[in-house]
């Protein structure tokens, strides 16, 4: 039989998830005033040789290729269990692997969408044009892309996969956050990103990815396993 849920442990999760998006969301004023002019300048100042390999990599914070390869696969498992017998270990098992990529895509897909909302609304500056012509704060309902730099939409889409890949398969958190950083630094290394827009899109990514969690729960598609959270 599988191993009973643990209330306490679903509470335990509930209140870490409600801690860490308070205490990243209370960072993020203090980033803006006090980090993220100093963090840029500093950035420009880093010889190419260092910069240069972080703009090879931050194109894997892009989300098509993450929303293409999680429709595919959802596509391919679906496929597989309706050719499976209805109920049978194999059906249960691709089904399962389905809503698994399906849960994937929604969360990089929602949170993508959150934040191009956000970024339209609030209008901030990329770091670009505070170097340059010296253009710091915030310019609402602007479509020019330099004035849509918070959230960061990579940020949000490698944090949107680690949170949804974590709560997928708790085994597999370390690999996906150290992806997830990794790829939210090179847009703060490359100063394409302020500091603080890779919080800001961490929090979207998380808020999304739990209560995309919650809905797929109470629609009756479970997302990973009992035994795993």
């Amino acid at each position: 039989m599988p191993p009973a849920p643990d209330p306490s442990g679903a509470k335990r999760r509930r209140l870490a998830v409600i801690l860490t998006a308070l205490l990243a969301t209370l960072s993020i004023p203090p980033l803006m005033l006090f980090a993220d002019r100093p963090v840029a300048l500093a950035m420009e100042s880093l010889p190419g040789w260092l910069r240069s390999p972080a703009g090879d990599i931050t194109w894997l914070g892009k989300s098509l290729g993450w929303l293409l390869l999680s429709a595919a696969l959802a596509l391919f498992w679906a496929w597989s269990a309706g050719r499976a017998e209805r109920n049978g270990p194999l059906w249960s098992r691709e089904r399962k692997r389905a809503i698994a990529a399906v849960f994937l895509f929604a969360t990089v897909a929602v949170a993508g969408i959150v934040t191009n909302l956000i970024k339209i609304l609030i209008g901030r500056a990329r770091p670009n044009p505070f170097l340059h012509k010296g253009i710091y704060g915030f310019h609402p309902w602007h479509l020019d892309a330099d004035l849509r730099g918070f959230p960061s939409g990579h940020a949000t889409t490698v944090f949107a996969l680690a949170f949804a890949l974590t709560m997928i398969q708790p085994r597999w958190r370390y690999p996906a956050f150290a992806f997830a950083i990794v790829i939210a630094a090179t847009r703060v290394v490359i100063n394409a990103h302020f500091l603080s827009d890779i919080v800001g899109g961490m929090v979207v990514a998380l808020l999304t990815a739990v209560w995309l969690r919650t809905l797929f729960e109470r629609l009756g598609w479970p997302v990973g396993d009992e035994a795993d959270r």
